[in-house]
C-alpha cells in the first residue's frame, strides 16, 4: 500500500490532524454505538457526529481546517466505527451459547470482513454515485454538515450539550439516583401481560429523535407485537395455561413475536434485492468497464491490482483462521465455505449499498441470518460446536463487509459533492477499517463480563437472542418454518407497498425490547412534530445534534461503568 501523503502546504486534506481526529472520534464512537447496538438492537451512523466534532476541533478549537479535512477526518472516524453494527449482530451469540472460542479468531476473521468489504465495493464507486446518482441520504446530510463549517461549530457545541446532559442522567441512572425503569402500565392498572415499562435511555430516545419519520416504523412493530398479537393470543388462549402475567408476554415474545419478526425481516430483505436489481445488474454491468477506465489518464480510484492483492490477502487469512477455529469441520469444507461467504460479501455489498443509496435503510440484519443459516447447513456437525463456531464467524465477516461496504460508498457519496478525491478517502478507509473490529470485540467482552446478555439482563443482545434462535432452530431440526413463512409473506408485502425497508423495520422491531422501543418512538413523534411546529431546519440544526449528543453520552457512560465494574470497582 502506497504511503498516505502528508499535506504541508496550504491545501490541507490528508493531515496529521485529520487522521488523529478521526482515529479518536472513531474510537470513542464505536465504543458507544457497540453499546446502544447491543442495548436497543440497531446502530446509528456516526459519519454526521464525526463531521461535527471535526468542525468542533479543527475549525472552532486550531482554527484551520478545510472541507476536504474535515472530510478525511469523518471517513477515517467512520471507518473506525461502522464495523461495529456487523459484529453486534453474531459475535455476542458466541457468548450466548456458551462457546469456546478465542478472541484472535474473531478478530481476524472480522478484519478481513472490513477489508473485504472495501476492497470490493471501491470498483462500483462510479457506476453507483455518478452515473445511477444514487443520492445516500446519510452521505448527503453529511455534506450539507462539511460545507457549512459556521454552522457546523454551532451543531458541535450543541452536540457537547447533549453530551454532557445525557453522561450526567446516565450516571444517575448507574448509581441508583434515578429509577432505571418507569413501569407505566402499573400506573394505568393495565394487565401484567400488556407490557407498558419504560427504560430511562436517553439513547434510545435521541436516536427515535434522529431516526423521524422512519423510527415510527419500529415504533408500529412493537405495537404490533406487544399490544395487538400478546393481547390476542392471550384473550383466545394460545398461550399455555398457567402462563399469566409477564411470562405470558415472555412466551408470546418466544414463541409468536420473535420468529413472525424474523420471517418479516428477511422477507422483507429478499424483496428489497428483487426491487433493487435493475440498478443491481447495472452495477455489475459496469465491472466490464472497469479495466478500460483505469488506463487512459491518472484514474481517480486506488489501483485495481491493490484492490485484488487486499481482498487474495483477506480470503487466505480468513480460510486459515477458519481452519484454526473450527478445525475439526476439515479443511476442504472450510474453504469451500469461505468462498462460498467472500462470493456472499460481494453480492450482498452491493445489494446493501444499493439500498442504502437508494433509501437509507440497510438490510443487515436479513443478510446475517440468511448468510448463517446457509453456511451452518453445510458446516454443522451433530458431534461438535465447531460448525456453529464456523458458521457466526463467517456470518460476522459477512456483516462487517457490507456494512462496511455501504459506509465507504456513504463516504464516497460526501466525498463526491464536496469535491474530494475519491482515491485518497479509499485509501484511508482501506488503512484504518480494520481498527474496529479490534475496539468492538473488546467492548463486547468487557460487557459481557459487567452486565451478561440475553433476556433478563441489562443487556438484551436482541439481535443475537434472534440470530440464536434460529442457530437452535437449524441444530435442534425444529425450524418454525410456518411462522417463518408467514412473517416473511407480510415482511415482502409491506416492503413492496411502501418504501422498501417497511417490512425489515416492522420485522426487526417485533423482537427488539419494548422497553427501549418505546423511548425510541418518543422519540421520534417528537421528530415530527417539532418539524410541524418549529420547521424541518430547526429539526436539523438543532435537534439532530443535540439527539446525538444524547446517544454518545449514555453510550460510553454505559461503556465506563462496564470497565469500572469488571476491574471490580463496583459491584
Amino acid at each position: 500500500m502506497p504511503p498516505v501523503e502528508i499535506k504541508t502546504g496550504p491545501y490541507r486534506e490528508i493531515t496529521w490532524e485529520a487522521i488523529t481526529l478521526g482515529l479518536i472520534v472513531g474510537v470513542i464512537l464505536n465504543m458507544a454505538i457497540t453499546y446502544a447496538g447491543l442495548l436497543i438492537g440497531f446502530t446509528i451512523v456516526g459519519s454526521e457526529i464525526a463531521a461535527i466534532v471535526g468542525w468542533g476541533v479543527l475549525r472552532g478549537i486550531m482554527r484551520r481546517s478545510t472541507i476536504v479535512e474535515n472530510n478525511i477526518n469523518q471517513t477515517i472516524a467512520s471507518a473506525v466505527n461502522s464495523t461495529g453494527a456487523g459484529i453486534i449482530l453474531t459475535i455476542p451469540v458466541l457468548y450466548l451459547r456458551g462457546a469456546e472460542f478465542e478472541f484472535l479468531h474473531v478478530i481476524l476473521a472480522t478484519m478481513c470482513g472490513a477489508t473485504l468489504g472495501v476492497a470490493f465495493i471501491i470498483p462500483l464507486r462510479k457506476q453507483m454515485i455518478d452515473i445511477d446518482r444514487l443520492r445516500f441520504p446519510s452521505g448527503t446530510a453529511v455534506a450539507a454538515i462539511l460545507r457549512s463549517p459556521g454552522a457546523g461549530i454551532k451543531k458541535a457545541v450543541l452536540l457537547t450539550v447533549g453530551i454532557a446532559f445525557s453522561a450526567l442522567v446516565s450516571v444517575m441512572v448507574h448509581l441508583g439516583w434515578i429509577a432505571e425503569y418507569v413501569d407505566l402500565g402499573a400506573m394505568l392498572g393495565m394487565p401484567a401481560h400488556v407490557e407498558n415499562v419504560w427504560a430511562v435511555s436517553l439513547l434510545s430516545f435521541g436516536a427515535g429523535f434522529i431516526s423521524g419519520w422512519a423510527g415510527l416504523a419500529v415504533l408500529l412493530g412493537g405495537i404490533l407485537a406487544y399490544w395487538i398479537i400478546t393481547p390476542v393470543a392471550f384473550g383466545l388462549g394460545w398461550i399455555p395455561q398457567g402462563i399469566v402475567g409477564v411470562d405470558a408476554s415472555a412466551w408470546a415474545h418466544a414463541e409468536m413475536n420473535r420468529p413472525l419478526g424474523i420471517g418479516m425481516l428477511i422477507g422483507g430483505a429478499l424483496m428489497g434485492i428483487a426491487l433493487a436489481l435493475p440498478s443491481i445488474r447495472e452495477a455489475f454491468s459496469s465491472l466490464r468497464r472497469i479495466g478500460g477506465a483505469n488506463k487512459s489518464g491518472p484514474s481517480e480510484e486506488l489501483p485495481l491490482k491493490l484492490l485484488y492483492i487486499a481482498a487474495i490477502a483477506s480470503v487466505v487469512l480468513l480460510v486459515v483462521t477458519g481452519f484454526i477455529a473450527a478445525s475439526p469441520v476439515g479443511l476442504p469444507r472450510i474453504i469451500v465455505i469461505a468462498l462460498a461467504g467472500t462470493l456472499w460479501i460481494w453480492l450482498a455489498g452491493i445489494i446493501v449499498a444499493q439500498c442504502t443509496g437508494m433509501t437509507d435503510w440497510s438490510p443487515v440484519s436479513g443478510m446475517a441470518l440468511i448468510a448463517v443459516t446457509i453456511i451452518l447447513f453445510f458446516s454443522y456437525s451433530t458431534n461438535h460446536e465447531s460448525g456453529v463456531l464456523l458458521a457466526v464467524l463467517i456470518g460476522a465477516t459477512v456483516c462487517v463487509a457490507v456494512t462496511e461496504g455501504a459506509d465507504m460508498m456513504q463516504d464516497l457519496k460526501t466525498g463526491t459533492l464536496v469535491g474530494a478525491l475519491p482515491a485518497r478517502q479509499q485509501a484511508v478507509q482501506l488503512m484504518f477499517s480494520w481498527m474496529g473490529p479490534i475496539i468492538t470485540v473488546l467492548v463486547i467482552h468487557v460487557i459481557w463480563n459487567a452486565y451478561g446478555f440475553g433476556a433478563g439482563t441489562k443487556i438484551p443482545a436482541p439481535q443475537a437472542q434472534a440470530l440464536d434462535a434460529a442457530i437452535s432452530g437449524v441444530v435442534g431440526g425444529d425450524v418454525p418454518l410456518g411462522k417463518y413463512a408467514a412473517g416473511a409473506l407480510i415482511g415482502g408485502v409491506l416492503s413492496a407497498s411502501t418504501f422498501t425497508g417497511l417490512g425489515v423495520m416492522v420485522g426487526l422491531s417485533m423482537y427488539l425490547p419494548l422497553v427501549y422501543l418505546l423511548p425510541f418512538g418518543l422519540g421520534s413523534v417528537m421528530n415530527v412534530v417539532s418539524g410541524k411546529l418549529r420547521g424541518r431546519r430547526w429539526v436539523e440544526n438543532t435537534g439532530v445534534p443535540l439527539a446525538a449528543g444524547l446517544i454518545v453520552g449514555d453510550a460510553v457512560v454505559g461503556v465506563v461503568f462496564a470497565m469500572i465494574s469488571v476491574l471490580g470497582g463496583i459491584g
